[in-house]
């Protein structure tokens, strides 16, 4: 018996009865391994042990719901049920290493969904429309698995699953569904053998099954849905329906239904669809509700077609499907998709290494790389002829790290996982091609010195130049991990020779991933492809990700965050070579969606709706650039009503010219002297340093407000137009403000300013021009370091934040280091932090501001609502001429390839 199925065998011991400690789970072990043939040593047994350790220590959070008018239906008749196909799909779970815990909570949750879903037979004509949000690449596709198995059970007759934009994810979507809830080989049940080959649930129990129309090598056809020769009406189980979101697949279904009905007729059969990555492409953008857009419209009318029919969106990414007017609708097509009836908030399981890992916490330093210099190698915004005809050094690493990383999971009993580098570069597939040329060309000589080298003593092997420079990235990367440079060498060779290049792209059939072929040896392979590899697709075993793409949008930039995941075993391994503008961006972002997930908990503890939360999005600053991405092509200027309690502004872009900077810094100086003058108390945050930020304490706001009217800011710089803004501060009276100057401790002899006789060090930011505007990229795309929000806090206050983030990492739901809201959601009295700064003179990039200069910026932390005090918007008007100068335009972020209408 191999090691796979020692580890199978025990997980199902634990799914019995689950052990209370390491030694009793390593004793379960050991009476598993005696039953068997062959002795196993004790490396391995303790190799399993503690692999199921990790597995059964995995909690998973609650769910947090919104929903309106519901009438719970699923407990009353769970014991009419017979949940069959549940039964099996946990089974399946619980063999693919799902821990019990988590097992059980995904009960709970998919339970709660298709409850909110409706009753599938319930008489009458209904519709239910809701969305469930996760987190990237954090397991969604085992929870609307859960969600498809369990509506199975209860009644749903057509399950139609809608899986992304891209022929690669649509495919591997099918595989994931033939092995946990249709429990055959789809292409062999589409080209009608009579034996198909059973897989995963179907291994389980083959008595029952589910009616594919579709298989990993097709997609819908009317032709082999007729060959079939399978009235849907008569089917003794569900059928499923696993589509590209296409407007000609979608046509095509919508056409096949409507023929198996009456002329004019609709269908009695319960509906359900699941839409992954709804926030892509299934949001109409038209100005017009009767004219919707071509996805929109045909999903609408695809609903259409059942009398009984639940659509449930499945994002990481809600914002766009919360600009969804939800008072949309139409005669024919009834409700738009906004998700009036429910909305879910998945948390994501203790294991899960997502955006808070890597850019929010400071281990990101360890896991994210600077590729320094890569802009003259290839520029950010390149035309389609662009020739490379050499790899950047930046990349040669990230490729040495590939086959390091490898070998030392080897070391660690992990040969037979799989192990994949993501290399995202350009959205040309001709540049792609030649990237992946280059790659592969690189790899086959290094495998070819490794091959010769890897078993000599290390002098010797490096003398060579692969393994030298193999040998420098372990300095560089790995040198801290507990594996020796000899161990690693030993194993580089069993680590490179079955390393392959791929390409991903809709243009290129040839460079599919089978992770299912290699599942027994595992697949070790670099991925080099652009949106294709962006959005629901999963790169198994990703370790290595090597990504120079720039948008700025939320849910374009997230999704490309393919390094998200579970990272089993290999976390400290893993290395994301990033563009530092996008590693402040994806900062800025994760800060922000971790606030709107928050918002969902708290308004269930309001008990209030989906609506509400819709309100939340469209009013929080961020949410701006969603809204400017949806109408960026067709409207000139945007006007939004956004709330600003318990939130923070900043000024991360400022002027590059030296008339206004300068005119800022003289401005900073002033409000700092006239601040002096007034404030009630003021002192040094700490006495053990001179140069410690300056307090003031209880500042009349008619000095804030004299201030912010006369700082010039960037139009684009939405948040902070003086002019809503201080209407604001108005509208909610704050007569008392602290005002802190933020000083740098350890400043270069230059970097200390002098304001009305008090030193103050300048602040170290790195600054990149666009448009006469200069970017301040700090961390969170913030100007503010983390902590400086607990300034003017009581003790009392203080404590009280600290308490709560605390318990929230008890929860999972918080980081290791203390977030800034915490502090902000005790604040009383609003903070301003005003920053003088001096551009990091740093080589490498083009556009980096020249070193010399000061630089004023400030930030505004608001309190939340007062008691009885309800929220004052704020009214912003985007130009969006400024705004695609600063942000880019929404063109130019598609794949070449995404133009192919694939079938």
């Amino acid at each position: 018996m191999s090691n796979a199925e020692l580890l199978a065998l025990a997980r199902t011991g634990m799914s019995v009865r689950a052990p209370s400690s390491p030694d009793e789970v390593e004793a379960l072990v050991r009476r598993m391994s005696a039953a068997l043939l062959e002795p196993v040593d004790d490396a391995t047994i303790r190799e399993i042990s503690e692999q199921l350790e990790r597995e059964f220590s995995v909690r998973l959070g609650p769910s947090h719901t919104l929903s309106s008018g519901h009438r719970p239906w699923l407990r009353a008749k769970a014991h009419e049920i017979d949940f069959r196909y549940w039964r099996r799909y946990r089974e399946l779970m619980m063999q693919q290493g799902f821990g019990g815990n988590v097992v059980n909570r995904l009960n709970d949750i998919t339970d709660e969904i298709l409850d909110l879903a409706g009753d599938p037979l319930r008489e009458g004509h209904w519709s239910r429309r809701g969305l469930v949000v996760g987190h990237v690449q954090s397991g969604k596709t085992a929870n609307y698995l859960g969600v498809i198995n369990k509506a199975a059970d209860a009644g749903y007759k057509l399950i139609v699953l809608i899986a992304g934009i891209h022929s690669n994810l649509r495919s591997q979507t099918q595989e994931r569904v033939d092995q946990g809830f249709v429990g055959r080989d789809s292409d062999q049940v589409l080209s009608r053998q009579a034996n198909a080959t059973a897989l995963g649930v179907g291994q389980i129990n083959s008595s029952f099954t589910a009616a594919a129309y579709t298989s990993r090598g097709l997609d819908f056809s009317r032709n082999r849905a007729d060959g079939l020769g399978i009235s849907i009406h008569n089917l003794a189980q569900p059928a499923i329906f696993v589509i590209k979101k296409n407007p000609s697949i979608l046509g095509n279904l919508i056409e096949w239904l409507q023929g198996t009905t009456a002329a004019g007729g609709r269908l009695d059969l319960p509906m359900i669809v699941i839409d992954d990555e709804a926030d892509n492409a299934s949001v109409n953008i038209s100005a017009d509700v009767n004219k919707p857009n071509t996805i929109n419209r045909l999903i609408r009318e695809l609903l259409s077609m059942s009398t009984r029919n639940a659509y449930i969106g499945y994002t990481a990414t809600p914002f766009a499907n919360i600009f969804i007017n939800p008072d949309t609708t139409n005669e024919v097509l009834g409700n738009d998709l906004f998700p009036r009836d429910f909305i879910v908030g998945l948390d994501a399981p203790s294991n899960y290494v997502g955006a808070r890992e890597f850019f929010l916490e400071d281990e990101g330093q360890q896991l994210t790389v600077d590729p320094q210099g890569t802009e003259e190698w290839l520029p950010t915004t390149h035309p389609i002829d662009t020739e490379i005809d050499e790899l950047h050094p930046s990349l040669v690493q990230a490729v040495d790290c590939f086959v390091l990383s490898k070998a030392i999971r080897i070391l660690r009993g992990q040969a037979n996982r799989h192990h994949s580098m993501l290399v995202n570069v350009s959205r040309f597939t001709r540049v792609q091609a030649q990237i992946a040329v280059l790659i592969a060309t690189r790899l086959q000589l290094m495998k070819d010195a490794i091959e010769n080298r890897h078993a000599l003593p290390k002098e010797s092997a490096l003398r060579d130049p692969f393994m030298r420079s193999l040998h420098e990235s372990w300095e560089s990367q790995y040198r801290q991990e507990p594996e020796s440079w000899d161990d690693i060498q030993r194993s580089l060779h069993q680590a490179a020779a079955g390393m392959s290049v791929v390409e991903i792209n809709s243009g290129r059939s040839a460079g599919k991933l089978d992770y299912r072929a290699h599942k027994d040896a595992g697949l070790n392979v670099i991925a080099v492809g652009g949106n294709s590899l962006s959005r629901g697709f999963t790169l198994e075993g990703l370790t290595i990700s090597y990504f120079l793409r720039n948008t700025q949008m939320y849910d374009t930039l997230l999704q490309m965050g393919r390094w998200f995941g579970y990272r089993d075993g290999f976390k400290s391994l893993c290395r994301l070579y990033i563009r530092p503008e996008a590693h402040d961006w994806y900062s800025f972002i994760a800060s922000a969606t971790e606030e709107l997930r928050d918002e969902i908990g708290r308004m269930e503890a309001a008990g209030l709706t989906p609506e509400a939360f819709g309100l939340a999005v469209r009013a929080h600053p961020g949410g701006l650039l969603v809204t400017a991405r949806n109408k960026m092509k067709s409207a000139k200027e945007i006007v939004r009503q956004v709330g600003l309690a318990e939130q923070l502004v900043e000024t991360t872009l400022i002027h590059a010219d030296s008339v206004p900077r300068d005119f800022n810094v003289k401005r900073a100086r002033s409000f700092v002297d006239a601040v002096h003058k007034s404030a009630k108390r003021m002192g040094r945050v700490s006495s053990k340093s001179r140069l410690s930020s300056l307090l003031f304490e209880e500042v009349p706001v008619e000095h804030v407000l004299n201030f912010i009217s006369g700082f010039a800011t960037p139009a684009a710089n939405i948040e902070l137009q003086a002019a809503p803004l201080s209407e604001y501060i108005r509208k909610r009276a704050f007569q008392e403000w602290d005002v802190v100057v933020v000083s740098n401790t350890s400043p270069e002899r230059d970097e200390i300013l002098s304001i009305d006789g008090m030193d103050v060090g300048l602040q170290r930011r790195r600054m990149t021009i666009r448009k006469n505007v200069l970017e301040v990229s700090g961390r969170n795309r913030r100007v503010a370091s983390r902590g400086v929000e607990r300034l003017g806090l009581t003790g009392d206050e203080v404590e009280a934040a600290e308490r709560k983030h605390q318990e929230d990492l008890a929860e999972g739901n918080a980081g290791r280091t203390i977030a800034d809201h915490y502090y902000r959601a005790q604040r009383n009295r609003p903070l301003l932090m005003l920053h003088f700064l001096a551009a990091k003179n740093e080589s490498g990039d083009k556009g980096n501001e020249t070193h010399g200069n000061v630089h004023a910026a400030y930030g505004i932390s608001f309190p939340g609502l007062r008691q009885g005090e309800s929220e004052s918007r704020v009214t912003y008007i985007v130009n969006l001429v400024e705004f695609r100068q600063i942000y880019g335009d929404l063109d130019a972020e598609g794949d070449e390839d995404d133009e192919l209408n694939e079938d």
